[in-house]
């Protein structure tokens, strides 16, 4: 698996994870990264299991104000978590995908997430994106048939 997807994959299912904690998705969420993080061994089930269990009862102790500044402390701990997990196993991301959307489903509306990820591959290629809002380009003046920054270098 590439290694820029296996990032991206390990972000979503560590961002998805870490929202599920304290909703109803929880169940679903714990249950299915323990089995996942335990690769089939009942002991590693069971630590990733208590590892789970530390992180829900970090969400549900910390003042309702400040949850989401907890959720996004634990953020980085579960991408590294997770990250290792692909680099070890990169068969594991197929089963890591189809949890993401399982546990994303079960999440309250206000929690589920936009994900957007843009590329832009060619020299001299530029890539935008925006979610939830707009873009607007505004054209470059053109100079004897050629834009203006075509005679620029590209950085």
């Amino acid at each position: 698996m590439d290694a820029g997807l296996a990032v991206q994959l390990a972000t979503s299912a560590a961002t998805t994870l870490v929202a599920a904690a304290a909703t109803d998705a929880w169940r679903s969420a714990r249950s299915g990264f323990a089995r996942l993080l335990g690769r089939g061994d009942p002991h590693a089930e069971e630590v990733a299991g208590r590892r789970l269990d530390a992180l829900a009862d970090e969400v549900v102790d910390a003042p309702a104000d400040q949850r989401e500044e907890v959720r996004q402390q634990a953020l980085a701990t579960w991408q590294v978590r997770l990250s290792d997990l692909l680099e070890e196993r990169p068969e594991d991301a197929e089963p890591m995908l189809v949890l993401l959307e399982e546990v994303q489903t079960r999440l309250p509306p206000v929690q589920q997430q936009g994900v957007q990820h843009i590329t832009a591959a060619a020299p001299g290629s530029f890539a935008q994106g925006v979610m939830f809002g707009n873009v607007v380009n505004h054209p470059v003046p053109v100079r004897d048939g050629r834009n203006e920054d075509s005679d620029r270098s590209p950085l």
